[in-house]
């Protein structure tokens, strides 16, 4: 199966082959032009299909072979939750549902494709019934797709971003996990995502990345973007080192978190204590960011932070050396490795 992951500056993709012993056999990765992405909207169909089949030249170790294809829909353009409803027969889901994501999000139904499953909690509570919801803008999809078959692609399923995650991160068999958010950090935007007990109970997005970080040290300290990346790579966000660069870097890290922070209390005032975050998981490139896993330590005691990994779902995923790219390049197709990996869970 093969994943493609279109984000406003680039495209990432993977091909995974397998479903029992699923092997990495390739990624891609090619550069968007600015604006043709626009928080998550494909602005410019054509030039969005020039660019996705530059992209399926630029692979490595081989090319990619498949054109049966995954592809996955922004978070910021999603809207996913676990819906409590009242108990009520099968057919009266529908309405019930459609009624429900009226109060939550702030466009028509008829704007935007609805989809619901149902979610088989462990305690068992025979007054209510819970639904996982994910809508999602039509404006949204209908680009993506004349995209996909603007490019000789066959489309498999679109996928919400946040499963994708989960599926790249978590271990398979990840149903009975609890409690875990996890911090998923881009270039131009962060999601967040609470799993528990096997389902993603609640996604957001900030619109803070790894980009917005290296322009706040540039004007912090006065010099070039690019010579803030290079720094922000090197120094890190570590208080040991209480250079001016450390601390500039520090500050805008701190100042990312804090956002975090208002949505780990979002969480709290929703599910309460029946539901604690019992773990933090960060992924995606900026979170390659030196002493970062620190950062989320100090301002999250009690709480373990760590990592995410990548390879845990592949065949010699144990063994980073046997990978066709390092753990920190990896970082970046989390997203495009789970659209992958959406075969296995039909193994």
């Amino acid at each position: 199966m093969v994943g493609i992951d279109i984000s406003d500056k680039s495209i990432k993709i993977a091909e995974i082959a397998g479903k029992r012993h699923p092997q990495l056999k390739a990624v891609c990765w090619s550069p968007l032009p600015p604006n043709i992405m626009r928080r998550g909207v494909i602005q410019d169909v054509n030039l969005t299909v020039a660019a996705l089949k530059e992209a399926m030249t630029k692979c490595s170790p081989v090319q990619v072979e498949g054109n049966v294809v995954v592809a996955s829909i922004p978070e910021t353009q999603t809207f996913v939750r676990v819906l409590e409803l009242p108990a009520m027969p099968d057919h009266e889901i529908d309405e019930a549902v459609q009624w429900a994501v009226r109060q939550h999000i702030p466009f028509d139904l008829d704007r935007v494709y609805l989809d619901w499953q149902p979610v088989y909690d462990l305690n068992v509570d025979t007054k209510h019934r819970h639904v996982l919801v994910g809508a999602v803008q039509k404006d949204v999809v209908d680009p993506l797709l004349a995209v996909l078959d603007g490019s000789g692609l066959k489309v498999a399923a679109l996928e919400l971003e946040a499963q994708a995650v989960v599926r790249s991160i978590l271990p398979k068999d990840s149903r009975d996990i609890e409690g875990v958010l996890i911090v998923d950090l881009g270039a131009t935007s962060t999601n967040i995502i609470f799993f528990d007990q096997g389902v993603v109970r609640f996604t957001t997005s900030v619109q803070l990345g790894g980009d917005d970080l290296t322009r706040q040290v540039a004007h912090t300290l006065n010099i070039q973007p690019s010579i803030a990346a290079e720094q922000k790579a090197l120094v890190g966000a570590s208080n040991q080192n209480q250079s001016d660069t450390a601390v500039a870097i520090r500050e805008v890290t701190l100042a990312l978190i804090s956002r975090v922070e208002k949505v780990v209390r979002e969480i709290a005032s929703q599910f309460g204590e029946s539901r604690p975050i019992r773990a933090i998981m960060l992924s995606g490139g900026s979170a390659n960011l030196p002493g970062i896993v620190n950062v989320f330590a100090e301002i999250f005691p009690g709480i373990p932070v760590e990592m995410g990994n990548p390879f845990i779902n592949l065949l010699g995923g144990g063994d980073v050396k046997a990978m066709p790219l390092s753990a920190a390049d990896a970082s970046h197709f989390v997203t495009a490795f789970g659209l992958a990996l959406r075969q296995i869970e039909t193994a």
